[in-house]
């Protein structure tokens, strides 16, 4: 099972040790070293000073992220209304602590972590590599990619902090030695190394937008955000999940290429959300083989359209069936490949896309707009909230306005006359997510109150937390209507 690294520290738990890496003896290289850098000999006392150089060249800047957050403990269970019957009074809710990492990228305090770590927090506390602690504020949020901007508060020493120094993921190749460092289980500037084991690791569902660096490297609970340096300690990506079926390490980390990461903060700095091309369609990944059996030719492996909603790609005459061979002249391999060329077409820009219909190779043209579920701009006065257009709730959901384009993303048809609010983001840890509400969901109530715009959501929601009591939502997924009780 696929997890992104949890935050919450288990108490009582034992400090993990790594084990001495197998094949330490026979040497290794980092991303671009030459065979006669000390990264390259079979001296393992001069691959040990490798990893010491790079540890204390990255240890200043490195950021142990502690955050509060609405806690998703289910208080509306019989126990918990039983309880508050005999004591004959009202459980206020209760904020959580989780924990997570973060490098700093500038001298001025901007700081780079996943989404995950800081999503939904009332407040960030950010304890430096020294033990002293500053506040810090979401500056920008990209769950598309789980990349988080945040702003620290000012160094205790008036002094400048001490940023990282970018690395060259694309230079990466498999076989590189690479260390993770972070606060596994809360333990500070935590150290492990291991080797560059995949590149281009997608479709993990992790991220709407993946290209992750793999590497064997431990990386546990409380990694999250943390910078994945070569042996030069240059930062070359940002961790952010592993595959376990126990929540903790087993061998297989995912971290994001730090390119990835630097362009989406420059977009979110510069205008503090991320705006991506969508085409509008639903595709299936085949085989050469079995394009050829179904009469496309031999031609190398396409997305095949299987659905097309009202949007881009129906104004351009996609069809069901077409084969998206390339947009604006770059080869498409697969669906996430499709996804990620077309997030690049500023939106209101033109594009061509070279399709494969039955025998024959056709151009067709089209409009990129906006990605109907892109995230709004986060306040800058404090962490992870949304601007007017998105309510966010204690109950892990954000929601919308239905509007034309949200409709034709998640396959409505839009209704002026029937004013909707839809589920646009879902948090994973939430009960909400647990009790199987979706984005794409209408909510047509909360509790006994008929919700049509954001103002109905929010003061029924209100009122269901001044009652102190779980929270009643009746979700309509397009075929069915049923109840779900949140927290």
């Amino acid at each position: 099972m696929l997890r992104r690294t949890p935050n919450i520290v288990l108490l009582g738990l034992a400090a993990l040790f790594g084990a001495v890496l197998a094949g330490a003896f026979l040497g290794g290289r980092g991303a671009g070293a030459s065979t006669d850098s000390p990264a390259a000999t079979a001296n393992p006392q001069q691959l040990s000073r490798s990893f010491q150089r790079a540890a204390r060249r990255v240890r200043p800047s490195v950021l142990n992220i502690t955050t509060e957050r609405q806690s998703r403990t289910n208080r509306n269970g019989p126990l918990f209304r039983m309880l508050e019957e005999v004591f004959q009074q009202r459980q206020s809710p209760k904020l959580e602590q989780t924990y997570g990492t973060g490098f700093v990228v500038r001298a001025d305090g901007i700081a780079l972590t996943n989404h995950h770590v800081v999503a939904n927090a009332k407040r960030v506390l950010v304890r430096l590599y020294d033990g002293r602690e500053v506040s810090a504020v979401v500056v920008g949020i990209d769950p598309l990619t789980d990349v988080a901007v945040i702003r620290l508060g000012p160094h205790p020493d008036a002094i400048p902090y001490v940023p990282v120094e970018y690395g060259d993921d694309a230079a990466l190749e498999v076989g590189d030695w690479v260390l993770a460092v972070g606060n596994p289980f809360g333990l500070d500037q935590t150290v492990t190394a291991g080797i560059v084991s995949a590149k281009g690791r997608s479709r993990l569902g992790v991220a709407a937008y993946e290209d992750f660096i793999q590497t064997d490297a431990a990386i546990n609970p409380g990694n999250s955000g943390g910078p994945l340096l070569d042996l030069e300690g240059r930062v070359v990506g940002m961790t952010t999940a592993i595959a376990s079926r126990s929540g903790q390490y087993a061998g297989i980390g995912f971290a994001i290429p730090i390119d990835m990461a630097r362009g989406v903060m420059d977009v979110l700095l510069e205008n503090g959300r991320v705006s991506r091309g969508w085409l509008g369609v639903s595709v299936q990944d085949l085989s050469p083989e079995t394009l050829t059996r179904l009469g496309y030719g031999e031609i190398p492996a396409a997305p095949l359209v299987s659905r097309v909603v009202p949007g881009p790609a129906s104004e351009a005459g996609l069809r069901p069936g077409d084969l998206i061979l390339a947009i604006d002249g770059a080869r498409i391999r697969d669906g996430q490949d499709l996804g990620h060329r077309v997030a690049q077409v500023p939106v209101g820009q033109k594009f061509k896309m070279s399709v494969r219909r039955g025998s024959e190779t056709i151009t067709l043209e089209a409009i990129a707009v906006e990605r109907p579920d892109t995230p709004d701009r986060p306040t800058t006065h404090g962490p992870a909230t949304n601007a007017p257009g998105t309510t966010p709730s204690e109950v892990g959901i954000s929601a919308r306005v239905m509007t034309p384009e949200l409709a034709r993303f998640f396959g409505f048809t839009f209704n002026e006359k029937e004013p909707s609010v839809v589920v646009a983001r879902v948090e994973r840890s939430s009960l909400a997510f647990q009790q199987g509400v979706r984005p794409g969901m209408i909510i047509q109530q909360v509790e006994r109150t008929l919700v049509t715009n954001l103002d109905d959501l929010q003061a029924a929601l209100n009122a269901a937390r001044l009652e102190g009591k779980g929270v009643v939502l009746r979700v309509w997924d397009g075929r069915s209507s049923r109840v779900v009780v949140c927290r």
